[in-house]
């Protein structure tokens, strides 16, 4: 039996997800899903890999939130305000 964080990392392995789509598969909270992805992203650097952040995008303007730090969506666009925004996506980059 597999850990939470290594069935994530297989599932990012094959491609690109959203949170809200790695929580409904491994069947956690969208909250836990942010926790152990901060844990990946730590862990994967000592195997030479990355987890890479497609950054979320604001589908009213087009703002893309890139060099943005955190893993959970953002709430409102600072360009026009719009709350329509599509939510990061995350994949594993390596060897």
């Amino acid at each position: 039996m597999s850990t939470i964080r290594q069935e994530i990392m297989a599932l990012l392995s094959e491609g690109k997800y959203g949170a809200k789509n790695i929580s409904k598969i491994i069947r956690i909270s969208e909250k836990e899903v942010f926790e152990h992805l901060e844990h990946i992203g730590r862990s994967l650097k000592s195997q030479k890999m990355r987890l890479k952040i497609t950054p979320a995008l604001c589908l009213e303007c087009g703002f893309k939130f890139e060099g943005r730090n955190r893993f959970t969506s953002p709430g409102k666009c600072p360009k026009c305000k719009g709350e329509h925004i599509q939510d990061p996506q995350y994949s594993i980059e390596g060897p």
